[in-house]
């Protein structure tokens, strides 16, 4: 599977079906998705090896909804306008590192973040 088939606006399931939300933004090593209500949204941070299957319109995880519902951590992620915006970040082993800096959609790590020398 290419990372190319994901894209913005694709519908995301759980391995077990459910809807998780759809694809609003496509990193380097991981996506974001928005799904919720109206009144109550949630954003997640997947990384790339959860994904089963995916197409332009759809993407199937390869994780189950309680998964997504227990195994995460919340980070702050900075949007393409520099907005700060809580994110899920889903299946997150302790051993790994928290979210690629680097891939922040403003192109670098969040100001007061860099790596000191």
């Amino acid at each position: 599977m290419t990372m190319a088939a994901i894209q913005e606006g694709a519908q995301v399931f759980s391995s077990d079906g459910h809807d998780v939300g759809r694809v609003i933004e496509v990193l380097t090593h991981e996506f974001v998705v928005q799904g919720g209500s109206l009144l109550h949204k949630h954003m997640y941070l997947f990384r790339n090896d959860m994904v089963q299957q995916a197409t332009p319109d759809r993407v199937a995880l390869n994780v189950t909804k309680e998964y997504i519902d227990s195994k995460w951590q919340t980070l702050s992620l900075r949007d393409k306008h520099g907005k700060e915006r809580p994110v899920a970040q889903v299946g997150v082993p302790p051993s790994v590192p928290l979210y690629d800096e680097t891939q922040t959609t403003t192109g670098g790590p969040p100001t007061g973040e860099a790596d000191e020398e």
